[in-house]
């Protein structure tokens, strides 16, 4: 975890996740600057979503026809070039605001890619004894970045116009397009030359089939992406207002607590992950029995403060079962074809949280904030049936 390779990693990636979140920042504040709607504002999520899904579909094509380095490299060395292109249309005083998002859909179809090809760099850089600590150290830095930059970004469009924001995230882009072009050339991934470019499109999905154990994790990624709908931002705010019957304050409380729970998690596997790996196979269930209880807990407590403590313990065993999850796929996927099983995982976990999004908003009309998280507490409970599988499989 000490080499020059996985600092480029982590470090270049990092900056990437910066600049990405005080570009949605910038973006927001940019649209709702030129059209004062607050549906074009809506909208930037949901292109950003939709073309990250589109992208991680088109991925095993270009997986198949790149080194992971080029297209790591190239896909963020393009996210720079279309923010240039943000900051001259801002400087001439373009005000087409449907030219901002094509350019918004694009980047984020570059950025399909960056995180599976980020996270299939890691059995490749580290030995596979510190695969559960380089994992847990690659979050703590995500998600104190997430944690942070919102705050960031909102502090920085207070002082600087959004041409400085953006010439700001360029900046970033860049530095973090050096330090991808710096990593290490990894074994390209294998074809048959014989397949046509839409039998490439299954190629992730051809190797979850043949795995059984992997099978197991994608089974449970589906029923982790359905469940974790209700901590939507809609959903939370509902239940502040109706449950808690608190100021909206207490939905940013909560999101914070839930945060610093992932952080810390993060932060102890990295500082204790050989603890952590020689006990995960016992981890594992418990951490799914505990986000359960919490969750069903949380369903229908009506206290404040015990919201907070419930947000914060969810956020701890949940990251803890994410990253020993990841660890399991990273371990036993043919690590020529990670970046298109993290590829498909990407389009799995997006498009069930999508429709699960619109899902939870019809069953809000029929039943309380409650009946919703309790559940979302038997999703997660079911998800024991493919661990159990999972752990018989790969005799963990």
């Amino acid at each position: 975890m000490h080499s020059n390779a996985f600092r480029n990693l982590w470090l270049g990636q990092a900056l990437a996740n910066m600049g990405d979140i005080l570009y949605i920042v910038g973006l927001i504040s940019l649209v709702y600057g030129l059209t004062g709607s607050a549906i074009y504002m809506t909208a930037v999520p949901l292109i950003i979503t939709f073309s990250r899904f589109i992208s991680s579909i088109a991925a095993p094509i270009l997986m198949n026809r790149s080194q992971m380095r080029s297209l790591i490299t190239y896909s963020q060395l393009g996210k720079t070039i279309l923010l240039f292109f943000f900051v001259v249309m801002i400087l001439i005083g373009n005000e087409n605001v449907w030219l901002y998002l094509v350019c918004a859909s694009i980047i984020s179809f570059l950025d399909g890619w960056a995180l599976p090809a980020r996270n299939s760099y890691v059995p490749f850089l580290v030995k596979r004894e510190e695969l559960l600590g380089a994992n847990g150290f690659l979050s703590t830095v995500d998600q104190t970045i997430q944690l942070s930059s919102w705050a960031v970004g909102g502090i920085l469009l207070s002082f600087l116009s959004n041409m400085n924001l953006f010439i700001l995230i360029t900046i970033l882009f860049l530095t973090s397009t050096i330090y991808m072009y710096k990593l290490p050339v990894i074994p390209r991934t294998t074809i048959e030359e014989r397949k046509h470019w839409w039998q490439q499109l299954g190629d992730g999905w051809s190797q979850v089939k043949k795995e059984r154990g992997i099978a197991s994790i994608f089974f449970i990624y589906g029923i982790e992406s359905i469940a974790g709908t209700v901590w939507i931002a809609a959903v939370l705010y509902l239940y502040v207002d109706l449950q808690l019957q608190r100021s909206e304050a207490w939905w940013g409380f909560i999101n914070s607590s839930f945060f610093v729970g992932l952080v810390l998690a993060s932060f102890l596997l990295f500082k204790l992950h050989g603890f952590f790996s020689k006990n995960r196979g016992s981890f594992l269930p418990i951490c799914m029995v505990i986000t359960s209880i919490v969750t069903l807990l949380f369903a229908w407590n009506k206290i404040a403060i015990f919201a907070l403590l419930l947000s914060f313990v969810f956020g701890v065993f949940d990251q803890i079962k994410n990253i020993v999850l990841q660890t399991y796929l990273q371990e036993n996927a043919p690590s020529e074809e990670l970046g298109k099983i993290y590829a498909a995982q990407g389009a799995l976990t997006t498009l069930l949280f999508g429709l699960s999004s619109v899902g939870i908003g019809l069953l809000l009309e029929v039943f309380s904030v409650s009946i919703i998280f309790t559940i979302s507490a038997l999703l997660l409970i079911s998800a024991l049936i493919p661990m159990m599988v999972l752990q018989k499989s790969l005799k963990v």
